[in-house]
């Protein structure tokens, strides 16, 4: 063989290798930037939106309008807290109760199944009723169990402090939340050994700082207890329920009276300022509402969703600003 063919042998090899080689080290190059990590994308998050629902008897089933037309609007909270009659519609709401079954459950519940009469010098309703018909409604869950963070606020009737209700019970802590002073007999909490408690109302009205504390970053609050410029006077409006003793709405609704007389000393400027608080107020008129029959609970739940409805842009742009604010903090 000449040396000149030896030469190009050697040449062609050498090329090839080197050809080979250039690939081989493409490919790793090629592999090592695939699993290389890419940068985490940050994750945005959506700000807790609180719903507080207030006390006021029979007028909270105007709690209900409001809840439906939040949904309605693609609006729905994180966490619900609810003093007495807003104990009671915001348990169900946190335990997984959409707004067409709660409007069925305010329209169809009789109060018979709420309202256990006693002979007792300290009231003379039980409350053990509402208990076990809250508990028999949420499947016997715990609060901390709820699909929907939930809170009840009360107070211990002792030292009026107040008292927040997170876990526990569902029953017999929205039972303590809506122990009308005189009317209900106050429950203990732990059940027979614990301290007891009465109506949340005598301390938190409409519940704001207790969201805030859970650590709300938006909070919409519903006081149904606002008076109206048709109202001339509080007595006006609660005189009607007193007579009708049969009701468990008529005598929850005079929480308003006895609670006033509890709070007047030290509570009741506080409880004003404390509704203010909240980002969004909902204030449905219906004030001149006092009776309880079906046809004035619907009226009640109207002029709940009524209310909310002019709010609803002011609430979506205050979750976007909040969700813009979370995410450049990131």
């Amino acid at each position: 063989m000449s040396a000149s063919v030896s030469v190009y042998k050697y040449h062609h090899n050498f090329a090839r290798l080197r050809i080979s080689l250039l690939s081989t080290l493409g490919l790793c190059i090629s592999a090592c930037s695939t699993l290389t990590p890419a940068a985490p994308k940050p994750v945005i998050e959506t700000p807790s939106v609180a719903l507080v629902l207030g006390g006021g008897g029979a007028k909270g089933f105007a709690h209900v309008g409001v809840i439906k037309t939040l949904e309605e609007n693609g609006i729905k909270p994180t966490l619900v807290v609810g003093t007495s009659v807003g104990s009671l519609v915001g348990s169900l709401y946190a335990s997984g109760y959409n707004p067409q079954q709660l409007e069925q459950l305010a329209l169809n519940t009789p109060d018979s199944e709420l309202t256990d009469f006693v002979f007792s010098n300290q009231g003379f309703i039980e409350g053990i009723k509402l208990k076990n018909f809250i508990n028999a409604k949420v499947g016997g869950r715990a609060i901390e169990d709820f699909p929907m963070r939930f809170a009840a606020v009360a107070a211990e009737k002792q030292t009026l402090k107040k008292a927040v209700f997170t876990t526990g019970n569902a029953g017999l802590a929205v039972q303590a939340s809506s122990s009308v002073p005189n009317i209900f007999i106050a429950p203990r909490i732990p059940e027979k050994v614990g301290k007891k408690y009465i109506d949340g109302g005598v301390v938190s009205l409409v519940p704001v700082d207790s969201a805030r504390d859970l650590g709300a970053d938006i909070v919409i609050a519903v006081d149904v207890t606002a008076p109206s410029p048709s109202t001339k006077s509080k007595t006006n409006n609660i005189l009607p329920a007193i007579t009708s003793l049969s009701s468990f709405w008529a005598l929850l609704e005079n929480n308003l009276a006895s609670n006033a007389t509890l709070a007047a000393t030290n509570h009741s400027s506080s409880m004003r300022h404390e509704r203010e608080r909240a980002d969004i107020v909902i204030t449905p008129d219906v004030a001149h509402i006092s009776s309880i029959d079906t046809s004035q609970s619907s009226i009640l739940i109207s002029a709940g969703s009524q209310a909310t409805a002019p709010q609803i842009n002011a609430i979506k742009q205050l979750i976007k600003e909040k969700s813009n604010s979370k995410y450049a903090t990131l």
